[in-house]
């Protein structure tokens, strides 16, 4: 191919609709970052709520682009680095000027904050290495690789979440002990740049006759959010932190049992 030629196919006219994904990213990108805005502003439930948007907006953008025949390179690239500032930058930057700023052992509360940045980085550029070269275990397919970055950021504040309504019923409050909340956050740091099997809901399949209780289920829960937003999220947490041991051994048992089948 000749560089006139290659020069006109690389430039050729891309369809508006083709980038509606692209620009919903962006428009993520804009409402995560924002969550250090509000906290500047000491406003810690509109910074937890745009962090949560954000991870909403990140799972409707890559469907949209399969929907649409419009998934590219260029598109996954931008949607890694959108997800390293949204979650692996502004969450911790929000729990940091909550409770770190006035810390005095600037080694451990900083040194909390850029070791979750580093392992983020870690997390999705092994994501993008594997989606590039195709390194996929056909076995666990249902599970991903790791806690997925949203997922890690909604967890890395789920200490501040639980100062809005839980922690007058727990009695604990977790701004009084800065310690723990860095540890906590590199847990949930080393979690995501592991490799161990998380739930994947994208490839769980339910049947005709369960649809029903699906619905009604997802319908209290919905119903639940916009009652006890600041108790649910909180409990969800937990729960997903809880079920890591099971969804190890199980995808462990089947990618055993699908080694064995082979």
């Amino acid at each position: 191919m000749s560089k006139s030629k290659r020069f006109i196919w690389q430039n050729k006219p891309v369809s508006v609709l083709k980038l509606i994904p692209n620009i919903i990213t962006m428009v993520g990108l804009c409402i995560g970052f924002s969550a250090v805005r509000f906290a500047l502003d000491a406003k810690w439930e509109q910074a937890v709520l745009c962090t949560i948007v954000a991870a909403i907006v990140d799972a409707i953008d890559g469907k949209l682009a399969r929907f649409l025949n419009a998934t590219s390179v260029f598109g996954a690239e931008l949607d890694s680095l959108c997800d390293f500032i949204n979650f692996g930058t502004a969450p911790v930057l929000v729990t940091y000027l909550w409770i770190f700023n006035d810390y005095s052992i600037k080694l451990i509360s900083w040194g909390s904050i850029l070791f979750f940045a580093v392992c983020m980085a870690l997390r999705l550029a092994r994501f993008n290495t594997m989606s590039i070269s195709a390194q996929e275990n056909k076995a666990l397919r249902g599970f991903f690789v790791g806690i997925p970055a949203p997922a890690g950021g909604i967890l890395a504040l789920l200490p501040l979440i639980c100062e809005f309504d839980l922690s007058e019923y727990i009695g604990f409050s977790f701004r009084s002990h800065p310690m723990f909340l860095a540890f906590y956050q590199s847990i949930v740091a080393i979690l995501m740049a592991s490799r161990i099997p998380t739930i994947s809901l994208k490839d769980i399949s339910v049947s005709p006759h369960n649809l029903w209780l699906l619905m009604l289920c997802t319908a209290l829960i919905v119903i639940s959010l916009f009652l006890y937003t600041w108790i649910i999220l909180p409990i969800f947490g937990v729960l997903y932190l809880c079920s890591l041991p099971f969804t190890y051994l199980s995808a462990k048992k089947i990618s055993a049992s699908f080694v064995k089948n082979e």
